[in-house]
């Protein structure tokens, strides 16, 4: 049976890892999204599969999808989270389940986590009201809550070593390059 602490198979990522320091290529990979539009301000945003050293790393049926829904305010029917909330919710979901991997991979048992996240945004921006308003948001702030047995400075650990390594963090705390194309179909 497969070493597991706080329901995460610990075997795998030991496995994982030392497979990337085996083969550093391996850390390297594309993740790929699609997003349709459903009408109105809604889309379906499609997450595939995720390649490394060209070959797709998970099996083909590997599919996840999330709607987006921009408030009645923006033209939207609020069906679904906004793309913008979404993105702050990834940040969340990546602390959350890092500190769980963290601990496990510390050998810290868990009875809980919760976090709790604000983020703000002037959407004077995003309307154009004032050009030196930015379009995104300007603060995030999170309290992360963790409930166990073990002592406080183990379990601090596991949430400060999330902290300077989450991707959803770093890529939002940091310049990313963003390039875009444009396609287009005649009717």
């Amino acid at each position: 049976m497969a070493e597991q602490l706080n329901d995460v198979n610990v075997e795998k990522m030991k496995e994982f890892d030392r497979m990337v320091r085996e083969n550093p290529a391996l850390g390297r990979c594309t993740v790929k999204i699609k997003s349709t539009w459903h009408r109105g301000t809604k889309t379906l945003v499609e997450i595939g599969p995720m390649h490394a050293l060209g070959d797709n790393q998970y099996p083909p049926t590997r599919r996840f999808f999330l709607m987006t829904d921009d408030p009645d305010a923006l033209g939207g029917v609020d069906a679904a989270p906004t793309a913008a909330e979404a993105l702050v919710a990834a940040l969340a979901g990546c602390v959350t389940s890092g500190i769980a991997s963290n601990a496990a991979l510390f050998g810290v048992p868990l009875d809980g986590i919760d976090v709790d996240m604000e983020a703000d945004i002037d959407l004077r921006g995003l309307l154009g009201h004032d050009k030196s308003v930015r379009n995104g948001f300007t603060d995030i702030r999170y309290t992360v809550t963790v409930q166990s047995p073990a002592p406080e400075e183990k379990v601090r650990r596991c949430k400060e070593t999330i902290d300077r390594k989450s991707p959803v963090r770093d890529t939002l705390a940091n310049p990313v390059n963003v390039t875009s194309k444009f396609v287009f179909k005649p009717s």
